[in-house]
């Protein structure tokens, strides 16, 4: 019992343990964030000391940088955060359902269908609504993704190995069609979705940093509140039948929270790959005994494998500002590729 923390009330409604190695690891993860965090505000084109970041941040005296850091890369720093902890929370949503290391909403076609809907209001529809709809599109476009998706996977005779070959192939249509859309476009219009489609938290503003945050933070309190039916379900259909668990409304009801994290992610950030893919794997090996510091943990290396992408994009081109999904995709793909041939025999 040495290597736990038992934590119970007096009249025993709240019971349960904490492995403190997992702790002590979900600890170093979020220092590791908080690292990358200001690194990402401190160092660009420019150096801002550390003083002035402490300074603005907690409004303690006026800075020389006051335009750099608070308009520019304190939205984009935070916004990278947020968008990171929602692509690995979904991802790891994602996986748990299908039961399938290669599931991941990007590689399944929800982020794919996301972008359909969002290139859809870029090309016909952002001039007379106004951009701050486009959240929404992208969202209706993820949720009808999943949806389809969890049609399929209702017929006995699909499995879930075959439940990603057809996300992939939902993938390439989504494609097929943002390709159609941006070749019978605008040449402007067409731009602005090519680059947003690359993955780029570029022009990033307050309003969309406190959008997405405040999102973010209720739905992931949500989900940590329904960890325990995530737990159930881990163990089979059998096992989880028994002890309680409707399964249908388990999987509609976590589909519809992966496509809410996953559309609201890329209504700001665009099509960033593989971390949804990435995240759930390197947290699984970091704790494996404790579903919230899981999904704690996942959140953290999302959040610093998109927030330090993009720092790395910003300063190793300079004065170019490369797109963060190509920085992601170069290192999730190579690791699709060791997944699928690690899983060969299963398709």
């Amino acid at each position: 019992m040495a290597n736990r923390w038992i934590v119970r009330s007096k009249n025993e409604k709240i019971s349960f343990f904490l492995i403190k190695k997992d702790i002590y690891k979900t600890v170093a993860v979020l220092g590791s964030l908080l690292l990358v965090v200001l690194l990402g505000l401190m160092v660009g084109i420019d150096i801002i000391p550390l003083h002035e970041v402490i300074n603005y941040t907690f409004n303690v005296a006026p800075i020389e940088n006051e335009f750099a850091l608070g308009e520019l890369r304190m939205p984009r720093v935070l916004s990278g955060m947020i968008v990171g902890a929602s692509l690995a929370i979904s991802g790891l949503l994602v996986q748990g359902i299908i039961r399938n290391p290669l599931a991941s909403p990007d590689v399944i076609g929800v982020t794919g269908g996301a972008s359909v809907s969002a290139v859809l209001f870029l090309t016909y529809f952002s001039d007379s609504l106004g951009i701050q709809w486009m959240p929404i599109f992208a969202i209706i476009g993820a949720i009808i993704t999943f949806f389809i998706i969890y049609l399929f996977s209702l017929h006995p005779s699909i499995t879930a190995n075959r439940i990603v070959l057809i996300g992939i192939g939902l993938a390439a249509l989504a494609n097929a069609i943002v390709m159609y859309i941006l070749v019978t476009s605008a040449s402007f219009s067409s731009e602005q979705a090519y680059l947003w489609l690359t993955g780029s938290l570029y022009g990033v503003n307050w309003l969309q940093t406190l959008s997405i945050l405040v999102s973010f933070v209720i739905l992931f309190i949500f989900i940590i509140w329904l960890r325990r039916t995530f737990e159930l379900y881990s163990y089979g259909d059998a096992v989880a039948e028994q002890l309680g668990l409707n399964l249908k409304r388990f999987r509609i009801s976590f589909l519809f929270l992966s496509a809410l994290l996953c559309g609201l992610a890329v209504s700001v950030a665009g099509g960033i790959g593989f971390i949804g893919l990435l995240s759930p794997h390197i947290s699984r090996r970091i704790v494996r005994h404790h579903t919230s510091l899981l999904f704690i943990t996942t959140a953290g290396v999302g959040a610093i494998l998109v927030v330090l992408a993009d720092w790395i994009a910003r300063i190793a081109f300079q004065p170019l500002d490369i797109p963060v999904g190509v920085f992601t995709s170069g290192i999730g793909a190579p690791f699709f590729i060791y997944l699928l041939i690690k899983k060969r025999h299963s398709f």
